[in-house]
């Protein structure tokens, strides 16, 4: 078994799922609710571009470890830092219910929110 180095999980994430909520007219939709913040492990792996509808999207793939927790899943995003990230894969390590190792990608947009193009 994989050691988990407690020690490690020195940075607080928040997993958030969609739920329903009002709109400013009153109206029902979706909106990302906290569902559990918990300690972890962050660490950029690696960074890149790819092109999306002939733009050129920036992206950082990370690899985030936390002791194990029921009810994760990839449908839900991380909350880290101010950012918010998409959780590409969540792999309950040996299925043993002790570590998560969850790898997540944050899209990075271009100052003033415009994308080249």
């Amino acid at each position: 078994m994989k050691p988990l180095n407690i020690g490690k999980l020195n940075r607080r994430i928040t997993f958030v799922r969609l739920g329903e909520g009002l709109d400013e007219m009153g109206q029902d939709c979706q909106v990302w609710e906290e569902h559990k913040t918990v300690w972890a492990t962050v660490k950029a792996l690696r960074g890149g571009e790819y092109y999306e509808a002939q733009r050129i999207r920036p992206e950082l793939t990370y690899k985030i470890i936390t002791r194990y927790h029921s009810g994760i899943t990839p449908d839900m995003k991380i909350r880290f830092g101010g950012k918010l990230f998409e959780i590409l894969s969540c792999d309950n390590v040996e299925e043993a219910n002790y570590m998560l190792e969850i790898q997540a990608v944050e899209y990075i947009e271009k100052e003033g929110g415009e994308e080249d193009g």
